[in-house]
């Protein structure tokens, strides 16, 4: 099943209830292609449950709700907006996410649909009871992948697969597991034939990197990118976890990595924070930072991935 907030309306609302408990959440399909599509994508929102906590200096909530006026406000409606984990701020507590969806109410109730992956600091069965509520007694909720929440979002222009990279709740390291995995690629198979992004929250594990990184991130990575360059389509990986703003490449695979800016808090007091717009057309993929702090000098960046 995947982690849907649909559009909000009084209508939408009742509409909502009723296909969650059956586990369908459906995506918007525009009635005709357009030369260019807006996405949004969002990381490591970290929100609690008091809206008013602060973390290394940064009010969470404060910055979320900042992100989602500026989204409002930036001139064409976006065709769907991708929160890449890490919505809770430690534990994934239900009241975090109460919080959290009560910060993203004015994008939905501008109709624009909201798909959320889950990283480390989320809770799976937390977020969905907020989301949906909790099951009738002895309901079961159908899951494409036994115990993680995965989606395929597909448009005119581009394929989004949203994955499950949380292992242990408030632990680092991140896994997909097999049967992910196999998903993965019954889904690259049978998905429409049009460029292609992976999305994830942990960031991939490389070889330059050093055992206390490697033990931080991804860790059947090389399982994953084994499989993804069987695949032309597929463009790029998409990730957060590190709380940066990035591009590069996988070392093995040279397939161009993204990593998204944090609206929360980040790492290193030099690095922005953030939310990155999506520019999709034809031939490439223009992903731009719109930083909190719009003196920065990464404000505006642009890093474009062109479809091959």
């Amino acid at each position: 099943m995947p982690i849907t907030l649909p559009p909000l309306t009084r209508r939408d609302w009742i509409k909502r209830g009723t296909a969650a408990a059956f586990g369908t959440f459906a995506s918007q399909t525009p009635a005709l292609e357009i030369p260019e599509q807006v996405w949004v994508l969002f990381s490591d929102t970290h929100i609690a449950a008091d809206e008013t906590l602060n973390a290394r200096g940064v009010c969470m909530a404060e910055n979320l709700r900042r992100c989602a006026n500026q989204v409002l406000k930036i001139g064409q409606k976006p065709f769907g907006l991708i929160v890449n984990g890490d919505c809770a701020y430690l534990e994934g507590v239900s009241e975090d996410y109460v919080t959290f969806l009560r910060c993203m109410q004015p994008l939905r109730e501008q109709s624009i649909q909201v798909h959320c992956t889950l990283g480390n600091h989320d809770h799976r069965t937390n977020f969905l009871n907020a989301v949906i509520g909790p099951p009738p007694p002895n309901a079961e909720r159908i899951m494409n992948v036994p115990d993680k929440h995965v989606a395929t979002v597909t448009s005119a222009q581009v394929n989004w697969i949203l994955l499950d990279s949380l292992d242990l709740v408030n632990k680092t390291p991140g896994m997909l597991g097999q049967p992910q995995l196999t998903w993965i690629e019954r889904e690259l198979r049978n998905s429409p034939d049009k460029p292609t992004f992976i999305v994830a929250h942990h960031n991939p594990m490389q070889a330059s990197m050093d055992e206390k990184k490697k033990g931080s991130c991804l860790q059947d990575s090389d399982a994953l990118f084994d499989l993804l360059a069987a695949y032309p389509k597929v463009q790029g990986f998409i990730y957060g976890h590190t709380h940066t703003w990035l591009k590069s490449k996988h070392e093995k695979t040279g397939l161009p990595l993204i990593n998204l800016p944090p609206i929360a808090y980040t790492f290193n007091p030099q690095s922005p924070s953030g939310w990155v717009i999506v520019r999709i057309d034809a031939d490439r993929a223009e992903f731009e930072l719109r930083a909190l702090n719009p003196a920065h000098d990464q404000h505006g960046q642009k890093h474009v991935i062109k479809f091959v």
